[in-house]
């Protein structure tokens, strides 16, 4: 009678501590994931800013004006850690992120990579102004409809950052 209770206990006690293990496994790897469309701008924007990075530090390095060389050094930190964020919140989300910068993104870097310094604090202040407005109405509607609440938040959080960069863009411009 004795070595059945123990039998049971011991029994009880291994099954408890396998469930225990299986569930807490199924949690570690569970991940949240994102909606088509939430994925789709997660992939978009981290592209599009991997890319304004590269621009930036170009801008850094070939701009003729002195304010437009720290404004591209400020994109670039900025954007860098907006990066970092966004690489943070993919993989907890599930969603792999491309290291490859696109075609459209790679042909505008030649481009400016091109331009005689003479017209070039032009030419990146226009893709700056140009590609600020595009990012502000995607994350505008990112955090609007964004079905997933840290991705809204992140959007809605990164949103006075990429104004303040677009009316820079835009002041540096008219000079």
């Amino acid at each position: 009678m004795k070595a059945n209770t123990i039998t049971r206990f011991s029994t009880t006690t291994l099954a408890l501590c396998a469930a225990l293990i299986f569930a807490s496994n199924g949690i570690s790897a569970e991940k949240d994931t994102l909606n088509s469309a939430d994925v789709k701008f997660v992939k978009h924007e981290a592209a599009a800013g991997m890319a304004l990075v590269k621009l930036a530090g170009l801008g850094a390095q070939k701009a003729g004006r002195a304010d437009v060389k720290a404004f591209a050094e400020m994109l670039v930190t900025d954007h860098t850690k907006a990066n970092e964020e966004l690489t943070k919140l993919a993989a907890t989300k599930g969603v792999e992120l491309s290291a490859v910068i696109d075609p459209k993104h790679a042909e505008t870097f030649q481009k400016l990579e091109k331009t005689e310094s003479a017209d070039f604090d032009k030419e990146f202040l226009a893709e700056m102004t140009s590609g600020h407005k595009k990012c502000i109405g995607n994350f505008e509607d990112a955090a609007k409809d964004s079905k997933d609440s840290d991705l809204k938040m992140w959007a809605d959080k990164m949103l006075p950052t990429l104004k303040t960069h677009l009316e820079q863009a835009k002041e540096l411009s008219s000079k």
